[in-house]
């Protein structure tokens, strides 16, 4: 499965997006992912990331896929009220809504910025990941095809 990760990985990073001059880069490297950075994340949340999660960071790195997706350090946190508290948060787009995963099952989640909804993405990372190369690492686009379910945050 890790191996699968990280050739997903391995075609990101040399896939390159047109511009006005040129192409760029779709990934963009902001900071190194190693196993001490990797250690301090689990350690500030409590808990162990999967380990498709872990695969993928080791060899990208945090960063942004095409300057929509952000992965970064800072925006790992846990979910602490409502439905799906526990969560951990890994990502964040362009427009402020999350990406997250249920420690229970892996499931990737959708969290939106703009109003208390959800959604569930797919059954794990690697799978994330797959869907968002399928749709060429348009994570806006996707975004906007998502049917969002109300947040409970009383439960």
């Amino acid at each position: 499965m890790q191996l699968a990760v990280r050739d997903i990985a391995d075609r990101l990073l040399e896939h390159r997006r047109a511009g006005w001059i040129g192409s760029r880069p779709l990934f963009k490297q902001y900071a190194q992912a190693s196993g001490p950075e990797l250690a301090e994340v689990e350690s500030r949340l409590g808990i162990s990331l999967p380990a498709s999660l872990v695969s993928w960071l080791a060899t990208v790195g945090f960063g942004d896929i095409d300057e929509d997706l952000s992965f970064r350090a800072e925006w790992f946190s846990v979910v602490e009220q409502g439905e799906l508290k526990s969560a951990v948060l890994f990502a964040q787009d362009t427009l402020g809504n999350f990406y997250g995963y249920l420690p229970v099952n892996e499931r990737i989640v959708f969290f939106s910025r703009s109003e208390p909804g959800y959604a569930f993405l797919a059954q794990n990372f690697r799978e994330f990941l797959e869907e968002l190369e399928r749709r060429d690492w348009r994570v806006m686009n996707w975004v906007e095809s998502i049917q969002l379910r109300p947040y409970r945050w009383a439960a």
